[in-house]
């Protein structure tokens, strides 16, 4: 341990503010101009400052509700359903009661703060309480001692692991344009046919499409849940829910267990779809890219695997997947009890598309692929970039390396 860290409370560090939720009886509460942060919006969320959640709450919300303002800077942690996510605000918010947040006092650091949080989760669960789900209270967060280092050196730590978030959020938001650019290329062609414009057109069940095109069902364009085959027994990549994002291309982890018999099977250049409640509405769908050439991996009883089919290609179908027009189909499609509907795969048989001929087809997968491509590269190097930070942190966080040391690391790293 170094000599000049100290160990405090958190409540010696800062003021300890809790949130609310207005009435939502009274719609005035809300569709107001104030930030209001929920739980469900860190859910997933992958930045480190946020400026606003789904909804707002006016001023009346504010005054009718324990919800306090925020001011800019502040560390929200969520300490209920569930413990444990971490922002810090970018401008004046609010919260509901799921959070006991952060006003740092001066002398510390708000994303030294934020990494501390953060890499303590277990530590923050390991003392909630209740039966129902576990709830930090603002007493015994208060309570909660940690490290801290004198204010330049939390900042110097903040500024190297911060470093390697900004460069994973950059090939973040280069994805999300990559992926906007490849979504609006297949509008452009294949649902406004802008590209085939100067052709001549022929009448179809769903309007004109271009003569040599095909008014098909998905059904019969691609292939649903195409044979894959894979002994039980057999050690192979194996992807879970947890692992589909939910607007974009790539999975966020995979693992190897042995095949059980049961469950989706799928190879390079399939696509994956969830199919049950909120999984769908959610978003959650993926490319497969990251099988070693020719191997099948298998996954979640719960994807539908959607296979290409000449003429069509992988990157039309996940295109075609994330549309939302077809997500809309495969939701309403949806049977079964509220809490666990499902999608039956016959419902594509019901869904028609303007099938391109097999020249403007191949066009599209040579124009996207290096987008596709670039993704991946992306999402490789975030990969490696995060390993570095996971590793780093907790070393950093507690005294076990110093800055010198981490700034070696990190010159070969960014």
């Amino acid at each position: 341990m170094v000599v000049e860290w100290q160990e405090m409370a958190i409540g010696d560090v800062a003021e300890v503010v809790g949130g609310g939720t207005p009435s939502t009886k009274d719609e005035s509460n809300f569709n107001g101009e104030i930030p209001w942060i929920t739980p469900k919006d860190l859910s997933g969320y992958m930045y480190r400052y946020i400026s606003r959640g789904d909804r707002n709450i006016s001023q009346k919300g504010l005054q009718n509700s324990s919800a306090k303002i925020l001011p800019k800077g502040s560390v929200l942690l969520t300490t209920r359903a569930p413990v444990g996510y971490v922002a810090i605000s970018s401008n004046p918010v609010t919260t509901n009661q799921g959070f006991r947040s952060l006003i740092l006092r001066d002398g510390f650091s708000p994303e030294f703060c934020y990494y501390l949080l953060k890499s303590n989760t277990d530590y923050l669960k390991a003392h909630a309480s209740g039966t129902t789900f576990g709830e930090l209270s603002g007493s015994t967060l208060k309570g909660l001692k940690f490290l801290f280092p004198p204010l330049p050196e939390q900042r110097t730590i903040a500024h190297i692991l911060g470093t390697l978030d900004d460069k994973i959020e950059l090939n973040r938001q280069m994805n999300h344009t990559l992926e906007t650019m490849a979504q609006a290329l297949f509008k452009s062609w294949f649902v406004d046919f802008d590209s085939v414009r100067d052709q001549d057109m022929q009448d179809s069940q769903m309007g004109e499409i271009p003569i040599g095109w095909a008014y098909k069902n998905v059904a019969s364009t691609i292939e649903i849940n195409p044979s894959r085959k894979l002994s039980r027994g057999v050690e192979a990549i194996y992807v879970d829910m947890a692992a589909l994002p939910t607007s974009a291309a790539r999975v966020s982890g995979i693992t190897t267990r042995p095949y059980s018999g049961s469950g989706s099977r799928f190879t390079n250049g399939d696509v994956l779809l969830a199919r049950i409640t909120p999984c769908l509405e959610n978003g959650k769908t993926a490319l497969v890219d990251f099988l070693p050439d020719g191997d099948i991996g298998w996954g979640s009883t719960e994807f539908i695997v959607l296979g290409p089919k000449p003429p069509i290609g992988s990157y039309f179908i996940y295109c075609l997947a994330r549309n939302p027009e077809f997500r809309l189909h495969a939701i309403q499609a949806m049977t079964g009890t509220s809490g666990r509907q499902r999608v039956d795969p016959a419902c594509f048989n019901h869904y028609w598309l303007a099938v391109p001929e097999v020249d403007t087809a191949q066009k599209f997968e040579q124009h996207v692929k290096p987008w596709f491509q670039k993704m991946k590269a992306n999402d490789d190097e975030s990969c490696v970039l995060a390993s570095i930070r996971d590793a780093l942190l907790p070393k950093l966080l507690s005294g076990e390396i110093r800055v010198k040391e981490a700034a070696k690391i990190m010159e070969n790293a960014v």
